[in-house]
């Protein structure tokens, strides 16, 4: 989770994600989503702003790559605060999607597990299987 400037949420909202998308790829790291959460009043002044844009960025990088990672984000002057996190899967979209160009996406990718490819175009999805239920050899109650 990335908290940017209201101030570059306009038009300059693009260089904002490519900035970003930079960051982690400079850092070894690909992005799976790039979503806009709202913009809101911050509980305290961070860097002299009163309001922020929550970026919420799910990547893949090997873990020796997060710690430079953090420095370079705490070095940057686009970002006010980050937050990364383990996750261990990837839910729904809450917010407005963007490519690592900075450009909306207008379809709303499932929920999946990190890592986890995407079907090649012709390619059938992967059948989830289903878990049968264990039979009892005990007699109903009725």
């Amino acid at each position: 989770m990335f908290l940017v400037d209201t101030a570059k949420g306009g038009e300059g909202f693009p260089a904002v994600i490519q900035h970003i998308s930079g960051l982690l790829e400079r850092n070894g790291a690909q992005a799976e989503r790039i979503e806009r959460w709202a913009e809101s009043k911050l509980a305290y002044e961070i860097k002299h702003m009163e309001r922020g844009i929550y970026v919420l960025v799910y990547f893949r990088a090997a873990p020796d790559r997060i710690s430079p990672l953090r420095r370079d984000v705490g070095l940057s002057e686009e970002i006010l605060r980050a937050l990364i996190l383990r996750a261990e899967a990837i839910p729904a979209a809450k917010g407005k999607l963007y490519n690592t160009q900075g450009e909306p996406v207008h379809e709303e990718p499932e929920a999946r597990e990190p890592g986890a490819r995407e079907p090649e175009a012709g390619e059938p999805e992967a059948e989830s299987a289903a878990v049968a239920e264990p039979e009892s050899d005990a007699p109903e109650n009725t």
